[in-house]
């Protein structure tokens, strides 16, 4: 038998501005603020993902001699190196801004 309380939809307050949201669980950000948050860490990880693409070309041109069959697999290996640092810079600067400052 369920227990009556199990249909409760209960308003969680956020964890950044706490509002409170149903559907949420404790310690989660309301919609507003994680999207706030993905737009933050985004703009940090797309900078980051550049100068890894820079430090490997920057790499590729001292020490690879270039022909054109190595450059286009430079050029492939430089656009996934982008997309890759990116999305690992975007979880780890969501990550870490989420925390809260330590005083």
């Amino acid at each position: 038998m369920r227990s009556p309380l199990a249909s409760v939809d209960l308003k969680v307050p956020c964890a950044e501005c706490l509002t409170r949201v149903p559907g949420i669980t404790w310690g989660d950000l309301c919609s507003e603020c994680l999207t706030r948050l993905r737009r933050r860490a985004s703009s940090r990880a797309r900078y980051i993902s550049l100068l890894a693409c820079l430090l490997v070309v920057w790499y590729a041109w001292l020490r690879i001699p270039l022909r054109p069959s190595t450059r286009i697999w430079l050029a492939g290996i430089v656009v996934a190196t982008y997309f890759l640092t990116r999305k690992i810079a975007t979880q780890v600067a969501m990550d870490f801004m989420r925390k809260p400052p330590r005083h």
